[in-house]
């Protein structure tokens, strides 16, 4: 119920910013991203439940940003994609389903996801949202 409307969210964030969005099992992450600037979204792990009828659901989120550094820059693109990620965050959080989001972590990523060589960083976060039955 609301982890697809997380996942609708989190989409509709990243194809604004023309990041390519994907989502699914890790395990699938090489084969499925193809163009970059791109965006994984790891399933969502829900943390907590509040309330009966209505409450809040917390999930905990990583999200993969991805990038493939350009040949004319010797430096890694690191610092773009933790602002793009940043940014992402921030919109997430401005959406009228989201109460709150908390214990955000930008990390670069030691070694490529997939064969492209790729850089990215991981933004994980917990992302509170309302919900009503």
């Amino acid at each position: 119920m609301k982890r697809e409307k997380l996942l609708e969210i989190v989409s509709n964030v990243a194809t604004a910013e023309s990041y390519a969005f994907h989502t699914g099992e890790m395990q699938n992450l090489s084969g499925e991203v193809r163009m970059y600037p791109a965006v994984w979204l790891a399933p969502p792990t829900l943390k907590k439940s509040t309330g009966r009828k209505e409450g809040e659901l917390t999930y905990r989120v990583a999200l993969h940003v991805m990038t493939l550094p350009s040949s004319r820059d010797e430096q890694t693109p690191w610092e773009m994609l933790e602002r793009d990620a940043l940014n992402f965050a921030t919109e997430i959080a401005l959406k009228p389903e989201v109460c709150a989001i908390a214990n955000l972590s930008c990390t670069p990523a030691k070694q490529s996801l997939t064969p492209h060589g790729e850089q990215s960083v991981v933004l994980e976060c917990d992302v509170t949202m309302w919900y009503y039955i």
